[in-house]
């Protein structure tokens, strides 16, 4: 069994002040020295190809996926894989993993690691990271979060200096349902967001300050978080009942203050939403049920009728990223009605009225994307 597996419905998200001078490995890579920028003002699609001891993290011009490079090849623990970050910045890559020779268990300590895929380097920042809990880079790409649980269950969020190696633990908690950081805001103040038997609450934490309550997303719990690219607004998916059946719909809340805000009303459950590069626009994925396929489609926060994207054949997509051209999105494509029964799955990349499927021999893991040179 893969534990790293995507699952829709499974999705929630997502050492003080010692330098890590002695932990700041350079691995060095098996393959090709980088990815590069994408060739030709094409971005690169990056992903990886998941295997039972050793993930393969590939990169492929968007508009020729079949022209792929090896970056790098990361070792990992028997039947397990890398978590990466949910957006790389520039050229870096964030993710934990269970190294060879840890135990094989979805609580043993990971490792956190930095993968820039333009040179082919990496380097271990950290050693005690969660490893289904995937990390978050801030808007410049300068710092890292991750959590870490100790061995009395309390969890941590730290803050790794990218340039300097230090860590920082920014909070600290004892309750047994969990934080999870979310990303930075534009002001880099750290979101997290907390689940307890009263559901979901979003906070922000800045430096020296004790947690802010930024919103109550939800009694239940609120999953798909993403942050804007000024930093400066979140979305989330938060649970509802509609005709005696639970549905996720899309919320937007401005950081600085403010009601969420349910955009366009759409029919089913929506899946998966990311923000378009420009930041006035959101993606999301719906449900197929009961129609034969669903279309992904892009809701402007100024409002206005949905733009579809091109539909499957059968199923629905949930959409992973756009590129920073904002012409490519990647999506996990699947041929079953619903999210609670999915079906088969592709990793596929949508543009200009056309759908592509990247060719793999097991499960691909979208990383993000690399700009055009």
């Amino acid at each position: 069994m893969r534990p790293r597996h995507v699952a829709i419905i499974g999705l929630l998200i997502p050492l003080a002040g010692a330098a890590l001078a002695a932990a700041l490995v350079v691995r060095s890579m098996r393959g090709p020295a980088g990815a590069g920028s994408g060739a030709s003002g094409v971005p690169a699609l990056i992903f990886a190809e998941y295997g039972p001891t050793a993930d393969r993290v590939y990169s492929a011009p968007a508009d020729d996926l079949a022209r792929r490079t090896l970056v790098a090849t990361i070792e990992h623990a028997e039947g397990w894989s890398i978590t990466p970050a949910s957006a790389m910045a520039g050229s870096l890559v964030a993710y934990t993993v269970l190294g060879p020779g840890a135990a094989a268990r979805r609580d043993a300590p990971a490792e956190l690691w930095l993968l820039d895929v333009a040179t082919g380097t990496q380097r271990r920042l950290a050693r005690d990271a969660d490893l289904l809990v995937p990390p978050a880079f801030d808007q410049r790409g300068e710092r890292v979060a991750y959590r870490s649980t100790n061995g009395d269950g309390e969890q941590r969020l730290v803050r790794v200096d990218l340039q300097r190696g230090a860590q920082r633990v920014l909070h600290r908690d004892a309750d047994d349902f969990g934080v999870y950081p979310l990303g930075f805001d534009a002001d880099g103040a750290l979101l997290f967001a907390a689940l307890s038997t009263a559901g979901t609450d979003v906070f922000r934490l800045r430096d020296g300050e004790q947690p802010q309550a930024l919103l109550h997303a939800s009694d239940e719990l609120a999953r798909d978080w993403r942050i804007s690219p000024d930093g400066r607004s979140l979305s989330y998916l938060a649970p509802q009942l509609e005709l005696e059946r639970v549905v996720y719909r899309l919320h937007v809340v401005g950081i600085a203050g403010g009601d969420a805000q349910r955009l366009a009303s759409l029919p089913g459950q929506q899946l998966a939403p990311v923000w378009t590069p420009s930041g006035d626009a959101i993606t999301v994925g719906r449900d197929a049920y009961p129609a034969a396929s669903a279309a992904a489609v892009t809701l402007s926060l100024a409002g206005g009728a949905p733009r579809a994207l091109p539909a499957p054949e059968r199923g629905f997509d949930a959409p992973l990223g756009w590129s920073p051209d904002g012409r490519y999105l990647a999506a996990r494509g699947f041929d079953g009605a619903s999210a609670y029964a999915p079906g088969r799955e592709w990793l596929i990349v949508i543009a200009d009225g056309a759908r592509r499927t990247l060719e793999g021999r097991s499960e691909l893991i979208f990383i993000g994307w690399l700009a055009s040179g």
